[in-house]
């Protein structure tokens, strides 16, 4: 055996054999060895990491890695991308990642190539030829053997982008070469028999290879079987008349020369190793080359069975209708190519009605019958495609003790099977790329439809449909249907109520129409009504053996535990959808981290991705990972999430006033905000500009109030109450709050604020703190015998502790209430008494400061006059009651109102 060639690469590269790690490409991309860390993510992320590898010790520019990725219609934000799919790769090395290096703007990978299967298969490839050439034929095929054996699948699997594409095409060619090269070396070493059954599979799989046929033909001649040699030649010429109208080249044509000559073959002894030996090597050869056992020739399943597999459509199939014909119509017969069509979508969103329902609708296009798998890649447990192989075989004809041993071998014979059929093949529920690989047919004629929940399931030249929930008036229509003619004819607003409560989703319609119809005589409204108590939902979403809890909990089954704690957890927010940066505050990680553990979320059918870093919940799903969030994390738990994620959100909104909406206003406001909002943790997101600021404001403004919502629901007022009324006081003066808009939400709020204030254990100065705000709300309101109801209670509480700040703002509060409800006298009374604690304006400190800087924050925070006006009306009241302006509460000018 000749040389290795890797001595030069070690030395340069030493860094992945020190620390243990192997990568593998010749399969599913993997990492192996010593202290390794995370796993890999998504295919793009993948794909950087086999460009590296692929490319080892040298270093891929940016420009390289933009167009190995994406191709020339790669995305603007593609050089972001490859930076955060360098700092993931670093993640999944562990204790190895510096192994790689930032290099100039690209990257460089300090590997060995050794350390990477597909470096090392083409270097045990290259040798074992040299032996070949050099007449070693026995070192050649121990050469070929050990670098076959590297292969554990399709190379690059579940790997994206264009260089892998073209790497998948040269590897796969290389390999099919190198299985070529063994077989000659074998048949030149006497292993007639198991080289001949070998050559069977390959030509299943190549069918238009001659020198794969010559081979074979020169196998079985020796081996003493004539006649099979002579139909070899046959079956050639025929598959090469049919497919290529042409007739058998020069080597095909003097192998059958050379059978037809006669003479006797050349003995296995005069060969080389006795039958025996022939025999133990071909049995060595098996999980190579994927072989039937040796001296069994391959048996071709019975022409006449036409299976018919598919599942009945459901017979109240309604709805979907360009979505329908969309399929339909990608699954025609196309003799040119293989229809390949993939349907992704959540759980329960109806992907195998829909698969089912095309495949019936284009059966006559497959007259040789349609073979049907739940292939179960929700769950924990998919099927291994060796089993499915199994069963397509035998409905395909072939008798059971004839099927193959191996899952090459039996895909191959199940191709050779549909190479001369037209056969429609439904994979339902796929799990990944890798399990489909083998059981998709090889040539044009048949055609494959699958479904699967992850949505980065990459197959090449699949016509991909994502199914998403229904519109409402659809869904409406399906529960129609499901419930049995005219059963909610009468009951048009109950229908909407029960499509709201099923969020949309099919499979809960089903069920929900399928309750209904058994129960004619029942009101519909009396379901509504148990589906408005949200503990009762997913117990309510069952019939039979069907049920949205099951179908969901699948995939959660399926999780890891960090990406279900995440899942969990990102269930306690009630908003819409929500940005990658809190869910790092709400499970105390990094950013990037947290949208390590989303984006596989995602895959999984389990959230759904809203924008660029922005997820959101299918209301049935979040439902489901709450009450997993109530069982396994448990009420302490979730209130500690949450206070991280309020604390987090305060501390931006922090940033957010500091910034400003004026390019000048941060500095002359910073005692303000430090006055409005206390210290936190956290150090919140900081903005370059106050656009970007005012954005941030705009865009997460429902996530602000709904996680203080949520936390006065659901955390003891001794641990939440503290942080909310600090949010509650930036929210006042932040000037997003403006007009009746959002107004009437800071209302509710504060008052709940109040509420909770009352309890025990809450010290004197939050309940302060929290009247106060109150009085505020309700003045903006014009609501102002409530503003003095909570203003009087806030300063008395305020007096009872000391707090001059509180005493100060809450007596102007009271002072304007008391003037608009003319009662003028009083008001000038309790002006007098707040202008003896106020002290000096200029006074850093002081009540009277405080006050000032709070009106001057706000200004700084307003995009409409009437709230201005609101605070200056305040302080004229305080001028004409007491002589001097010293401020006013801060929220009492948050909202908005127009003389």
């Amino acid at each position: 055996m000749a040389a290795g060639s890797g001595d030069g690469a070690a030395a340069r590269g030493g860094g992945a054999a020190r620390e243990g790690l192997a990568f593998r490409l010749l399969g599913p991309l993997g990492i192996t060895g010593a202290r390794q860390g995370a796993t890999l993510g998504g295919p793009r992320e993948r794909a950087f990491l086999a460009v590296l590898l692929l490319r080892a010790g040298r270093r891929c520019g940016p420009e390289e890695l933009v167009d190995g990725l994406w191709g020339a219609d790669h995305p603007a934000s593609a050089l972001g991308a490859v930076r955060t799919y360098a700092w993931r790769v670093r993640r999944a090395l562990g204790d190895a990642q510096e192994l790689l290096r930032s290099d100039h703007g690209g990257y460089l990978l300090d590997v060995v190539p050794d350390a990477v299967d597909a470096l090392r298969f083409e270097r045990l490839r290259a040798e074992a030829g040299e032996d070949l050439t050099a007449g070693r034929v026995a070192a050649a095929r121990d050469g070929y053997e050990s670098a076959l054996g590297l292969w554990r699948g399709e190379a690059l699997a579940g790997v994206a982008g264009p260089f892998a594409e073209r790497e998948r095409e040269r590897l796969a060619a290389l390999r099919l070469d190198g299985q070529v090269a063994l077989l000659r070396c074998r048949v030149e070493l006497g292993e007639h028999a198991g080289a001949a059954a070998d050559l069977a599979v390959l030509i299943g799989e190549h069918p238009l290879r001659e020198d794969l046929r010559a081979l074979r033909m020169l196998a079985l001649h020796r081996d003493g079987r004539v006649a099979e040699a002579l139909a070899e030649f046959t079956g050639a010429r025929e598959v090469l008349r049919d497919e290529l109208g042409t007739e058998p080249g020069p080597e095909l044509a003097a192998a059958q020369a050379r059978v037809l000559a006669g003479g006797p073959p050349v003995p296995a002894a005069a060969a080389g190793p006795s039958a025996g030996a022939a025999s133990a090597g071909a049995a060595r050869h098996h999980r190579l080359l994927a072989a039937v056992p040796p001296q069994r020739p391959v048996a071709r399943p019975y022409p006449g069975v036409r299976p018919g597999q598919l599942p009945p459509s459901a017979a109240d199939f309604t709805g979907r209708r360009e979505l329908r014909g969309a399929l339909r119509q990608a699954l025609r017969h196309d003799p040119e190519r293989m229809p390949l069509v993939v349907l992704t979508g959540i759980g329960g969103v109806g992907k195998t009605a829909l698969a089912l329902d095309a495949a019936h609708a284009v059966r006559s296009d497959y007259p040789d019958g349609q073979l049907y798998v739940d292939l179960r890649g929700a769950g924990t447990g998919p099927v291994d495609p060796m089993d499915v192989l199994a069963d397509f075989l035998v409905a395909l004809g072939l008798a059971a003790g004839q099927v193959p041993a191996t899952l090459r071998a039996r895909a191959a014979a199940y191709r050779s099977a549909l190479a001369e059929r037209r056969v429609l093949v439904v994979l339902d529920n796929a799990a990944h790329a890798e399990q489909l690989e083998p059981l998709l047919p090889g040539a044009p004629g048949s055609a494959a439809l699958v479904t699967s929940r992850s949505r980065v399931l990459t197959m090449a030249g699949a016509h991909r449909f994502e199914v998403s929930v229904p519109e409402a008036g659809e869904a409406v229509a399906m529960l129609d249907r499901f419930a049995g003619p005219g059963r909610l004819a009468d009951h048009p607003d109950t229908a909407e109520e029960l499509v709201r409560s099923c969020g949309l989703l099919p499979l809960a319609l089903r069920i929900i129409g399928s309750r209904l119809a058994a129960y004619p005589d029942r009101d519909p409204t009396a379901m509504a009504t148990r589906l408005r108590d949200h503990t009762r939902t997913l117990s309510e979403l069952r019939v039979g053996g069907l049920s949205v809890e099951a179908t969901i909990g699948l995939g959660y089954a399926a999780l890891p535990p960090d990406q279900a704690r995440a899942l969990r957890l990102c269930a306690l927010l009630d908003c819409a959808d929500f940005p990658v940066s809190a869910v790092g505050a709400l499970l105390g990680l990094p950013e990037r981290e947290a949208e390590w553990l989303l984006e596989p979320l995602v895959d999984a059918g389990l959230l759904e991705s809203h924008g660029v870093g922005r997820y959101r919940f299918h209301d049935l799903v979040r439902l489901y990972a709450r009450q997993r969030a109530e069982a396994e994390d448990g009420p302490e738990a979730c209130a500690d999430a949450l206070l991280r994620l309020l604390d987090f959100l305060i501390a931006t909104l922090r940033q957010v006033l500091y910034r400003g909406v004026r390019a000048d206003g941060g500095n002359r406001a910073a005692g303000g905000v430090r006055a409005v909002l206390w210290p936190t943790e956290h150090t919140g997101l900081v903005f370059g500009r106050p656009d970007e600021a005012r954005a941030w404001l705009l865009d997460e403004h429902q996530l602000l109030s709904s996680t203080v919502a949520r936390i006065l629901r659901d955390v003891p007022p001794v641990r939440g109450l503290p942080l909310v009324v600090c949010a509650l006081n930036g929210l006042g003066i932040s000037g997003l709050f403006v007009g009746t808009a959002y107004w009437s939400r800071l209302e509710r709020l504060s008052a709940l604020a109040v509420t909770a204030a009352m309890g025990e254990g809450i010290p004197p100065g939050l309940t302060a703190e929290a009247l106060s705000d109150r009085a505020g709300y309700a003045w903006v309101s014009r609501d102002y015998a409530t503003a003095e109801r909570y203003a009087r209670e806030a300063v008395g509480w305020a007096v009872r502790v000391g707090n001059e700040e509180v005493r100060y703002l809450g007596s102007h509060m009271l002072a304007a209430s008391l003037v608009e409800l003319g009662r003028g006298a009083e008001a000038k009374e309790v002006a007098r008494r707040a202008v003896e604690v106020g002290g000096d304006p200029r006074q850093v400190g002081s009540p009277a400061w405080y006050a000032k800087e709070i009106v001057q924050l706000y200004s700084f925070f307003t995009s409409e006059e009437a709230p201005v006006d609101a605070a200056t009306r305040i302080q004229r009241t305080m001028r004409g009651l007491a002589g001097r302006g010293a401020g006013r509460r801060p929220e009492a000018g948050a909202g908005a109102e127009r003389d």
